[in-house]
């Protein structure tokens, strides 16, 4: 084979074609085989937005203690000392939001979600430490079937056994309804695609955007003519900063540019399908990632909604469930306490939509303007607040008042025979 000819096949597009269905059977993968790691899964951009996008919007919710009353109404308990803890202040290294955020981060990566619980002198439960899930391990007492023991990693190596007063754990979607299921590992196929599509644009733009094209040369050249010439040519002119550099070529050399359209590949299409598939996987509406293509003014506001119903309510349930059955003693959750999110600020629609709501339930009677100011994060006004209007046309009716309109009403309708009264 000619020098020459052996140019054209290094910069031709049946090259590039070749490297392209390479790239699609995965022969060009760095990727491991086997389960992708949480670590791994992160440096591809869906997966860090969806899973950003799920631990601090439920992480911006604050969470408190309440006791339901005889009467059906609930009182905050802030004196208590649980109360500071998940409000104000889980352990001495963290603030609750980025407790909260840390342990969705890893019930979105590892499906599991580990704290260890300290006590004070009292028996009380005053702070509460993540714990990677890798460094977990569960299994259940062989002499008490029915107890869990998780077995911690520690530093050295060793495994420190906890009991389930010991551990908080939330498990995400589970076949048994203790372990989680690990999303990244079930999904590990569609990560690896997309990470794979990241790695075939790295690859693909590095040299300059475009592939470089082919050279003809007149005759034929020596091995040592023909090293010279290809790395004077990658050294000049490939890569981003030699972009727009005008080549020189001498003895007769020609240059011709080839030009690869990607979505005839259909390749930029692919890459949107799969931030789709990890948005599917984890229920976050595309606008959420930045994805704006299906977005519309209209449609926004009901997709948000959608998904503080659909996806952050679950999640709260999981953790409130958690919470009260692993962090309240029988005690305190037959006294009424249990722990509950403050979901109010993620349902609130836009201004208008809020006040005409207000405006209803005010002219109602079951809203005051203090209630309403409180809604709105803002001060109340005093004793001249707490008042609730009743509508003039609505008057309170008795068993007695009930019955003689309803003995009116049936005599209208049967032409004023009440002998079947």
């Amino acid at each position: 084979m000619k020098i020459s000819d052996r140019f054209k096949i290094a910069f031709s597009q049946k090259n590039f074609d070749n490297y392209l269905k390479a790239w699609m059977r995965g022969d060009d993968s760095t990727l491991p085989e086997g389960p992708v790691d949480a670590d791994t899964a992160m440096t591809y951009t869906a997966v860090f937005a969806c899973v950003r996008v799920l631990s601090e919007t439920l992480a911006s919710l604050p969470i408190k203690l309440y006791q339901r009353q005889p009467n059906g109404d609930k009182r905050d308990l802030p004196s208590e000392t649980l109360y500071d803890m998940m409000h104000n202040k889980p352990n001495d290294e963290m603030t609750p939001f980025a407790f909260k955020e840390c342990m969705m981060t890893n019930l979105n990566l590892g499906g599991n979600a580990y704290a260890q619980k300290l006590y004070n002198a009292a028996g009380e439960i005053v702070q509460l430490y993540p714990i990677i899930p890798d460094k977990v391990r569960m299994e259940r007492n062989k002499e008490a079937p029915y107890n869990l023991i998780y077995h911690v990693k520690q530093n050295d190596g060793t495994d420190k056994p906890l009991t389930r007063n010991e551990i908080l754990h939330i498990p995400g979607l589970s076949i048994d309804g203790i372990n989680g299921l690990t999303p990244i590992g079930y999904a590990a196929k569609a990560v690896k695609l997309g990470l794979q599509y990241e790695n075939f644009g790295y690859k693909f733009f590095k040299n300059g955007a475009r592939p470089s094209g082919y050279m003809s040369v007149p005759g034929e050249l020596s091995p040592t003519s023909y090293d010279r010439l290809k790395n004077d040519f990658d050294k000049n002119f490939s890569g981003e900063q030699n972009v727009g550099k005008t080549p020189i070529f001498e003895g007769g050399t020609e240059y011709k540019q080839l030009t690869i359209n990607q979505a005839d590949a259909q390749y930029l299409e692919s890459r949107k399908f799969q931030t789709e598939e990890i948005a599917r996987i984890y229920r976050v509406p595309l606008h959420l990632i930045q994805n704006l293509d299906k977005a519309t003014f209209s449609n926004i506001e009901q997709q948000s909604l959608e998904f503080v119903i659909y996806t952050m309510l679950p999640w709260a349930k999981r953790w409130e469930e958690a919470l009260n059955t692993q962090i309240l003693t029988d005690k305190q959750r037959k006294a009424g306490w249990f722990f509950e999110f403050s979901m109010d600020a993620l349902l609130r629609g836009d201004i208008t939509s809020r006040y005409a709501a207000y405006a209803i339930g005010r002219q109602w009677g079951w809203l005051s303007v203090n209630d309403i100011l409180r809604m709105e994060n803002k001060n109340t006004i005093g004793d001249a607040g707490k008042a609730y209007l009743t509508p003039m046309n609505m008057v309170s009716m008795t068993p007695e008042s009930a019955k003689s309109i309803a003995l009116e009403i049936y005599n209208l309708l049967n032409k004023g025979d009440s002998k079947h009264e």
